[in-house]
């Protein structure tokens, strides 16, 4: 599984890379961004070449990004706590998926303030037709439903689907709802239609209970991430990829209008629910016992 992760994280850098500009992942053949000459084989095998090569390109010096070895490292790493987490299932499959696309979505929108809907929409998509691989807890979709009244309860497989439609549903739907009421109360963009994307991706993954749990806990780690960035005085260093402050129409640059890559933290509060999310609502609910 490590292995395994490896090589598509590998698949992924090109597709951070090159997607959200709008270019092919087919082609060209992957190059040094400095000195454009195709990468050798030998020194395109995920990890180990970076290593080597101590992380500059063998051509010109210069050194290589380290995101490469990050993301190969990350994707490897989350493969096998899926396998871990979920065994030899259906699940592990399901869920090393939705690693690959929110780790992906995760760099992507850090280096270009982009969610591309080549990943959005695909897994939201992905997320409802694999509901029948089973769920890791759909206990908020039956509470729904028993507060509703159904007459019968749902066999396993209707109850998966309708807790990833719900999910889904639920997550676009708040998002939505956030855009809706900052664009009329301050007539500008406050969430990204990619944000609104990504989060019924991951509601069609996770299901409500877990898209509860990522729709509260992102933003509490995008503003303590944002409010810490800004009282260490590092936001040029940021910008763009997590932390843009805009000036107002007098020129005074203002916290309120600062511009945080939100799908990073979507996507990081998204991966800790899936696999601490059922402890992290034990607890919570435990408060109240």
């Amino acid at each position: 599984m490590f292995v395994v992760g490896l090589a598509f994280g590998s698949f992924l850098n090109v597709c951070i890379a090159r997607i959200p500009r709008d270019q092919s992942i087919v082609s060209p053949r992957s190059h040094c961004p400095h000195c454009q000459k195709p990468i050798r084989w030998r020194d395109n095998i995920p990890l180990l070449s970076w290593i080597v090569l101590r992380g500059r390109c063998r051509d010109c010096g210069q050194p290589l990004s380290l995101r490469y070895p990050l993301v190969e490292l990350l994707t490897a790493v989350l493969f096998v706590a899926c396998y871990g987490s979920f065994g030899t299932t259906w699940l592990t499959l399901k869920f090393c998926v939705f690693c690959f696309l929110i780790v992906g979505l995760i760099f992507m929108d850090a280096e270009t303030g982009l969610l591309p809907h080549e990943f959005t929409y695909p897994g939201i998509a992905i997320g409802l037709a694999t509901a029948w691989f089973g769920s890791i807890d759909a206990s908020g979709t039956l509470f729904l439903l028993n507060v509703a009244g159904a007459r019968s309860a749902p066999s396993n497989s209707e109850l998966y689907f309708l807790d990833s439609f719900v999910g889904a549903g639920f997550g676009a739907g708040f998002f939505y709802l956030a855009w809706a009421l900052y664009y009329l109360l301050r007539g500008r963009h406050g969430v990204g239609f990619g944000d609104i994307a990504l989060i019924a991706m991951v509601g069609g993954f996770l299901g409500l209970k877990l898209t509860v749990l990522v729709v509260f806990l992102s933003p509490i780690m995008a503003t303590v991430f944002s409010v810490t960035m800004l009282l260490l005085g590092r936001k040029a260093n940021l910008e763009p990829a997590f932390v843009q402050t805009n000036s107002d129409a007098h020129g005074a640059r203002s916290f309120f209008l600062t511009e945080v890559a939100f799908g990073v933290f979507l996507g990081a509060s998204s991966l800790i629910a899936l696999f601490m999310g059922r402890e992290i609502w034990g607890w919570y609910l435990g408060l109240f016992r």
